[in-house]
Protein backbone atom coordinates (compact mmCIF):
# COMPACT_ATOMS: atom_id res chain seq x y z
CA UNK A 1 0.00 0.00 0.00
CA UNK A 2 2.77 2.50 0.77
CA UNK A 3 4.88 1.75 -2.29
CA UNK A 4 1.07 2.39 -4.22
CA UNK A 5 1.20 5.79 -2.38
CA UNK A 6 4.29 6.95 -3.65
CA UNK A 7 3.90 5.74 -7.18
CA UNK A 8 0.50 8.01 -7.20
CA UNK A 9 2.44 11.13 -5.22
CA UNK A 10 5.31 10.86 -7.83
CA UNK A 11 2.42 10.84 -10.42
CA UNK A 12 0.77 13.43 -9.46
CA UNK A 13 3.87 15.91 -9.27
CA UNK A 14 5.12 14.92 -12.28
CA UNK A 15 1.64 16.04 -14.18
CA UNK A 16 2.34 19.24 -12.13
CA UNK A 17 6.03 19.89 -13.18
CA UNK A 18 4.72 19.34 -17.03
CA UNK A 19 2.18 21.42 -16.81
CA UNK A 20 3.61 23.73 -15.29
CA UNK A 21 6.09 23.69 -18.18
CA UNK A 22 3.47 24.05 -20.63
CA UNK A 23 2.19 26.81 -19.47
CA UNK A 24 5.32 29.04 -19.05
CA UNK A 25 5.46 28.28 -23.49
CA UNK A 26 4.01 31.11 -24.99
CA UNK A 27 5.51 33.92 -27.17
CA UNK A 28 5.75 37.51 -26.18
CA UNK A 29 5.09 40.03 -28.66
CA UNK A 30 5.89 43.42 -27.95
CA UNK A 31 4.55 46.97 -28.33
CA UNK A 32 4.90 48.10 -31.58
CA UNK A 33 7.40 50.93 -32.23
CA UNK A 34 8.25 52.88 -34.78
CA UNK A 35 12.20 52.78 -36.36
CA UNK A 36 13.36 56.25 -35.77
CA UNK A 37 15.37 55.73 -39.48
CA UNK A 38 12.15 54.76 -41.47
CA UNK A 39 8.80 55.30 -41.39
CA UNK A 40 7.81 51.87 -40.93
CA UNK A 41 6.39 50.29 -37.48
CA UNK A 42 8.11 47.07 -36.32
CA UNK A 43 7.56 45.00 -33.38
CA UNK A 44 10.01 45.08 -30.50
CA UNK A 45 11.30 41.53 -29.48
CA UNK A 46 10.62 40.34 -33.35
CA UNK A 47 13.57 37.84 -35.19
CA UNK A 48 12.59 40.11 -38.36
CA UNK A 49 16.32 41.29 -38.26
CA UNK A 50 15.72 44.78 -37.10
CA UNK A 51 18.03 46.04 -34.41
CA UNK A 52 15.11 48.41 -32.60
CA UNK A 53 15.74 48.44 -29.60
CA UNK A 54 12.82 50.21 -27.91
CA UNK A 55 13.59 53.60 -27.64
CA UNK A 56 11.00 54.92 -28.17
CA UNK A 57 9.08 53.62 -25.31
CA UNK A 58 12.57 54.20 -23.16
CA UNK A 59 12.29 57.88 -23.90
CA UNK A 60 8.46 57.87 -23.44
CA UNK A 61 9.47 56.73 -19.72
CA UNK A 62 11.83 59.19 -19.02
CA UNK A 63 9.63 61.57 -19.90
CA UNK A 64 6.93 60.55 -17.41
CA UNK A 65 9.64 60.40 -15.08
CA UNK A 66 10.56 64.02 -15.95
CA UNK A 67 6.83 64.86 -15.34
CA UNK A 68 6.35 62.95 -12.17
CA UNK A 69 9.58 64.87 -10.72
CA UNK A 70 8.24 68.13 -12.31
CA UNK A 71 4.52 67.60 -10.35
CA UNK A 72 6.49 67.07 -6.64
CA UNK A 73 8.83 69.93 -7.28
CA UNK A 74 8.16 72.82 -4.45
CA UNK A 75 5.05 71.34 -3.20
CA UNK A 76 6.55 69.74 -0.29
CA UNK A 77 5.30 70.84 3.75
CA UNK A 78 8.44 68.42 4.75
CA UNK A 79 10.53 69.29 7.01
CA UNK A 80 13.78 67.52 7.63
CA UNK A 81 14.43 69.69 11.48
CA UNK A 82 10.92 68.33 12.52
CA UNK A 83 11.43 64.54 11.31
CA UNK A 84 14.52 64.65 13.16
CA UNK A 85 13.14 65.70 16.64
CA UNK A 86 10.79 62.82 15.69
CA UNK A 87 13.11 60.27 15.52
CA UNK A 88 15.36 61.42 18.44
CA UNK A 89 12.35 61.12 20.81
CA UNK A 90 11.40 58.10 19.75
CA UNK A 91 15.15 56.73 20.13
CA UNK A 92 15.25 58.56 23.72
CA UNK A 93 12.00 56.70 24.37
CA UNK A 94 13.25 53.14 23.29
CA UNK A 95 16.06 53.66 25.09
CA UNK A 96 14.71 54.32 28.34
CA UNK A 97 12.39 51.56 28.09
CA UNK A 98 15.73 48.99 27.56
CA UNK A 99 17.25 50.69 29.87
CA UNK A 100 14.22 50.05 32.18
CA UNK A 101 13.86 46.47 31.15
CA UNK A 102 17.62 45.80 31.90
CA UNK A 103 17.73 47.07 35.39
CA UNK A 104 14.39 44.91 36.42
CA UNK A 105 16.33 41.46 34.79
CA UNK A 106 19.86 42.58 36.59
CA UNK A 107 18.03 42.82 39.56
CA UNK A 108 15.92 39.24 39.10
CA UNK A 109 19.32 37.72 38.36
CA UNK A 110 20.82 39.18 41.32
CA UNK A 111 17.94 38.07 43.46
CA UNK A 112 18.39 34.62 42.01
CA UNK A 113 22.39 34.61 42.26
CA UNK A 114 21.96 35.57 46.00
CA UNK A 115 19.74 32.65 46.36
CA UNK A 116 20.97 30.33 44.55
CA UNK A 117 23.59 27.80 44.85
CA UNK A 118 26.57 27.06 43.45
CA UNK A 119 25.32 25.61 39.82
CA UNK A 120 22.26 28.29 40.03
CA UNK A 121 24.94 30.75 40.14
CA UNK A 122 27.36 29.65 37.38
CA UNK A 123 24.18 29.52 35.27
CA UNK A 124 23.57 32.74 36.20
CA UNK A 125 26.79 34.03 35.32
CA UNK A 126 26.96 33.14 31.69
CA UNK A 127 23.19 34.23 31.49
CA UNK A 128 24.59 38.19 33.07
CA UNK A 129 27.14 37.85 29.90
CA UNK A 130 24.44 37.82 27.99
CA UNK A 131 22.34 40.80 29.71
CA UNK A 132 25.52 43.28 29.57
CA UNK A 133 26.20 42.37 25.39
CA UNK A 134 22.37 43.48 25.31
CA UNK A 135 22.98 46.59 27.46
CA UNK A 136 26.11 47.26 25.21
CA UNK A 137 23.88 46.87 22.21
CA UNK A 138 20.97 49.31 22.78
CA UNK A 139 22.84 51.78 24.72
CA UNK A 140 25.64 51.93 21.83
CA UNK A 141 22.71 51.86 18.93
CA UNK A 142 21.45 55.30 21.02
CA UNK A 143 24.84 56.78 20.74
CA UNK A 144 25.12 55.73 17.12
CA UNK A 145 22.06 57.16 16.33
CA UNK A 146 22.46 60.49 18.45
CA UNK A 147 25.76 61.06 16.82
CA UNK A 148 24.20 60.47 12.77
CA UNK A 149 21.29 62.49 13.84
CA UNK A 150 24.03 64.96 14.68
CA UNK A 151 25.61 64.96 11.60
CA UNK A 152 22.70 64.94 9.24
CA UNK A 153 21.14 67.93 11.19
CA UNK A 154 24.29 70.28 10.12
CA UNK A 155 23.64 70.28 6.51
Amino acid sequence: MLGKNRVIIKLIISIFIVCTICLNLHTVWAAPTTDPGSSSTTTSGSTSGSADTGDGMLKQMQGDIDEFKKAGKGKSDFKVGDVTKNFVSLAQILTMVGAGIMVAVTTYMGIKYLTGGPEAQAKLKTQLIGVMVSGMVIFGAYFIWKTVVNIVSTF
